[in-house]
């Protein structure tokens, strides 16, 4: 049910999402040939340090999420959150496009299994935390009645998603990292 009410939220997310992936990709496309070879260095340096890298979110995640939350409460955080969608697609077109750069066929293998170990729950999550502030925001403006009720529902729902999330980086920084090295033959 909850997905049907909200399917041109999750419609219009996805295309900011896309638009932000092919954007990413784009991006790189357009680098110089000196920049490309920095990117290829540092991924070849990420590559044969993998085993020593730990994936951290946890600190962006505690400033931005709450912070957009807050921002939704006088509609600046709408196109905040919107942004920041736009931006993580951009970030996983980038780093594809950086893999594949680096080891071809097998970076492409690798950033996918990257991208499902490290992205998709979080994905998940802000999609569902990004239409409750989206919602609370609509709320706000509309100066609808019964407003502090849905506002407090919305909010319920907004801080598990951001709990969630949280838990998520949690279990990300302590064993994100083995399950990535477990993929590490497909670029070394």
């Amino acid at each position: 049910m909850w997905t049907s009410i909200n399917k041109k939220f999750i419609l219009f997310l996805g295309i900011i999402f896309g638009i932000g992936i092919i954007s990413g990709i784009f991006y790189f496309s357009f680098l110089s040939g000196d920049d490309k070879n920095i990117i290829i260095s540092s991924i070849t340096n990420f590559f044969n340090d993998l085993s020593n890298i730990k994936i951290n979110f946890i600190g962006t995640h505690l400033i931005i999420l709450p912070l957009l939350w807050v921002l939704s409460l006088i509609v600046i955080g709408i196109p905040l959150a919107l942004f920041y969608l736009f931006y993580n697609g951009f970030l996983i077109g980038f780093t594809m496009s950086n893999f594949v750069l680096v080891a071809h066929f097998k970076g492409f293998i690798f950033g996918l299994i990257y991208i499902l170990i490290t992205k998709v729950i979080f994905l998940f999550f802000l999609l569902i935390f990004i239409i409750s502030i989206i919602r609370i925001g609509l709320i706000v403006l509309k100066k609808e009645k019964l407003k502090n009720e849905k506002i407090y529902v919305l909010s319920k729902r907004v801080l598990l998603c951001f709990s969630l999330i949280l838990i998520n980086d949690l279990i990300l920084y302590f064993l994100g990292d083995n399950l990535i090295n477990v993929f590490n033959f497909l670029v070394i």
